[in-house]
């Protein structure tokens, strides 16, 4: 019954749930309004439709029945991002004021929420990926669409991209370089660390406690360590402080993201190593293959799907994780957030956030994807 309740939050949050906050400037609070009170006929029709989402919901299962609930549920909550952007545009005009905001309220995110439940109820069994792709679509061309028409420049969180958006290119690619670089690391030194732990036990006591403890350091604290080593390491090599090696910057941050990265991939590399067949390994040693060959063709093709699903965690994990980055002047994304958070602007906080979420959800996708085809499942053991 998850599409159920998902339909039920939405209209809740249609109907009684404050949905946009009408606000003179960054600072003041403003006013808060329900959809229905502030939104016009469009809203109406938005709890129309989430009422009909929950009645497609308890019927039984079926993928045209699926389908059905995600446009129903992906109509009402595109009416109310349109009648919130409509809303936002009359706000602004009888506001004559650059600094009027029109934000979304807790009924919003309700409504997102209740969006998600929808979407992603079990489906109706052996529904098809032509199928899942267009119940995922659906929101996400809507949502362009509706910003390509211009039905959303006097949003809130429109504005404050439209300011920032001088910075905004330049903080994705830092944040890109610590998620990706940081993974990229992770990849080339604990996949060989996991496979050496896998063969030799002793090596794997070295290696996991030090990974172990390294997860245990909170990530400020950690970059609060990294901070002095690095700085002296910068000061007494030339050559790392001309890459910008130091005490603030990227360096401490990079560091501790790839620590944070290592963990689940060197622990799927030694767990995918043991759990492989032992009648495949020593076949392969009768046909007379040497332990470098019996680890390139058996081996670590056979593992790849685990593994796979470590540098996934790893990748989601250094993507949200490179938020810190801003607290020691290294750029990303959580510059946009902490500079949101200085002016009291949750919108501009949403600016940068937002991008974090979609790109950690878009690698976890990607990932999840890719370890689909190659027949793979997430393993992290403990």
């Amino acid at each position: 019954m998850i599409g159920f309740a998902g339909a039920a939050l939405g209209a809740v949050a249609v109907a009684a749930v404050p949905m946009v906050a009408f606000r003179e400037n960054r600072i003041v609070d403003g006013v808060t309004a329900t959809a229905l009170s502030a939104l016009g006929p469009l809203a109406w029709i938005a709890l129309a439709l989430w009422i009909v989402t929950g009645g497609i919901a308890v019927l039984r299962p079926s993928a045209i029945r699926s389908l059905l609930r995600a446009c129903t549920a992906s109509s009402a909550f595109l009416l109310v991002l349109a009648a919130s952007g409509a809303a936002a545009t009359r706000f602004a005009d009888s506001a004559q004021s650059a600094a009027a905001r029109t934000s979304f309220g807790p009924g919003f995110y309700v409504t997102v929420l209740a969006l998600f439940l929808s979407l992603y109820a079990p489906p109706a069994s052996g529904r098809s990926r032509i199928v899942r792709l267009l119940v995922i679509m659906l929101p996400l061309v809507g949502v362009a669409a509706l910003a390509v028409a211009g039905v959303l420049d006097q949003l809130g969180i429109v504005r404050e991209f439209d300011l920032a958006r001088t910075t905004f290119l330049r903080e994705v690619r830092r944040h890109l370089f610590y998620a990706l670089g940081a993974t990229g690391f992770a990849v080339a030194l604990g996949v060989p660390m996991g496979v050496l732990s896998a063969h030799r036990p002793r090596v794997e006591a070295l290696v996991m406690g030090g990974l172990n403890l390294g997860q245990v350091f909170p990530a400020l604290a950690f970059v609060g360590l990294m901070m002095p080593v690095l700085g002296d390491l910068g000061d007494r090599f030339t050559a790392l402080k001309s890459v910008g090696v130091s005490g603030i910057g990227w360096a401490p941050v990079f560091v501790v993201l790839l620590v944070y990265a290592l963990y689940p991939v060197t622990r799927n590399t030694l767990v995918a190593i043991r759990q492989l067949d032992a009648a495949v390994i020593d076949s392969a040693r009768g046909m007379g293959m040497s332990r470098w060959r019996l680890l390139a063709e058996v081996e670590l093709p056979l593992a790849f799907p685990v593994v796979l699903a470590g540098v996934r965690v790893a990748l989601v994990q250094s993507t949200a994780g490179a938020i810190v980055a801003a607290f020691v002047g290294g750029g990303g994304l959580g510059t946009i957030v902490f500079f949101g958070l200085e002016q009291t602007s949750m919108d501009l906080v949403l600016v940068g956030v937002l991008p974090i979420v979609a790109l950690a959800l878009g690698f976890d996708a990607a990932l999840r994807g890719l370890e689909g085809l190659v027949g793979g499942e997430a393993v992290i053991a403990p």
